[in-house]
């Protein structure tokens, strides 16, 4: 691997403190690197060669890490999120916002298969530059560019490591270039707030490389916040629920807000979906905003639309489209989208053969491989009861 290092003789001295002992437990923090490749695939390396920092340097019992989040939360107090190469002026901001003593920063840049990294490592106090340095090796290498850096950083602060930081420093937690940037991509999403995307690209780092701990304890910590998440939204809308008067003037703008925030790809949330619609068929009760419109029938036609291929299709659907013909009958959509489901039925019924359709279906929802479709597998016995629920309601007519 190419490799130039050029140590400033004076780290320490510019640092303000000639003797290791008194570095120990400085506060460090490590601002997102500028992605200067032209190329926007790679802008979520910016965070992941931070995390990868940050992970490596807080194994470091002398020195004290700032953790991402508060990185994060300071970034965007500052407004600095956006910001390019963070300057002498800005991190003074930052560092003083994060209560660090030095803050780490660079960009990226890549000439052919040959990456390169330029680094400043700024002392907060006096805005001066602490080190200014570049590592470069070929991109499969980036592993061990990524080691130079904390090998700077260490200089720097003329940190003296034991054999177990050593050894730790030296240890990687993925060599899979392609999984490292899956989980940068993944951190990325995470802070856009785009929880289920980062759900996604940690899974495809651990895909890569199932031994990639970093992801797995991101992918871990995620679940956590998910569940805190779906846990409040789930209470949210049982009191939204409970608090229902269907004589109230807004009754049916509280029902269509609440099918509209419930998720079709949430198996929790769909479940909760067609408990609330299985609540206004048993009460009789079919609110609608404006009479052209339904979302009641928009929900109901597309769980409807996962049976058209499922062998005896026609003696499920065909009463449920009765009920809601009967219930919406000025919505047009109604009418148009259960002509076209019953052409879907006939045709399954007329030029398929029906034990074929049944393996066909069962093999379908056996191993989904989407998240709407483990949720439409999770709430199918509720979705079926449901539509046995519209059945009862045409026949006591």
């Amino acid at each position: 691997m190419l490799r130039k290092l050029s140590i400033l003789a004076a780290f320490i001295w510019a640092i303000g403190h000639p003797g290791a002992e008194a570095h120990a437990g400085r506060t460090i923090a490590i601002a997102y690197f500028d992605n200067n490749t032209g190329d926007a695939a790679l802008d979520p390396l910016r965070k992941g060669l931070a995390d990868m920092l940050i992970t490596d340097l807080g194994a470091v019992g002398s020195l004290q890490i700032v953790e991402r989040e508060k990185l994060n939360q300071v970034l965007g107090e500052l407004q600095l999120s956006k910001s390019k190469f963070i300057d002498p002026r800005t991190a003074q901001k930052l560092g003083k916002g994060l209560a660090a003593e030095l803050i780490m920063t660079g960009s990226y840049a890549l000439g052919g298969d040959i990456l390169r990294v330029d680094v400043r490592v700024i002392e907060v106090k006096t805005g001066r530059v602490a080190a200014s340095d570049k590592v470069e090796g070929k991109k499969d290498d980036f592993f061990a560019i990524e080691k130079d850096l904390v090998d700077l950083l260490i200089r720097t602060l003329d940190v003296k490591l034991s054999a177990s930081e050593r050894g730790k420093l030296r240890a990687n937690a993925t060599q899979s270039f392609s999984a490292w940037q899956k989980y940068s991509a993944g951190l990325d999403a995470h802070d856009r707030g785009d929880e289920a995307e980062a759900r996604r690209l940690f899974q495809e780092a651990l895909d890569a490389d199932p031994n990639y701990q970093a992801a797995r304890s991101a992918s871990e910590r995620l679940q956590v916040i998910f569940q805190r998440s779906d846990a409040a939204h789930a209470a949210e809308i049982d009191r939204n629920w409970k608090s229902l008067d269907p004589k109230a003037p807004d009754f049916a703008q509280k029902i269509d807000d609440l099918l509209a925030r419930l998720q079709s790809d949430d198996s929790a949330q769909l479940r909760q979906k067609v408990a609330l619609l299985t609540w206004l068929a048993e009460n009789d009760l079919a609110p609608v905003l404006i009479p052209e419109f339904s979302r009641i029938d928009l929900e109901v036609q597309g769980l409807l639309s996962r049976f058209d291929d499922a062998r005896g299709a026609r003696d499920l659907v065909a009463p449920v489209c009765e009920y809601l013909l009967g219930k919406f009958p000025h919505n047009e959509m109604t009418v148009l989208q259960c002509r076209q489901r019953m052409k879907m039925i006939a045709f399954y019924e007329t030029t398929t053969d029906q034990d074929g359709l049944k393996k066909r279906w069962d093999e379908r929802w056996r191993n989904p491989s989407q998240g709407w479709e483990q949720a439409i597998k999770d709430s199918m016995p509720d979705i079926v009861k449901l539509f046995r629920l519209y059945a009862r309601k045409v026949k006591r007519k």
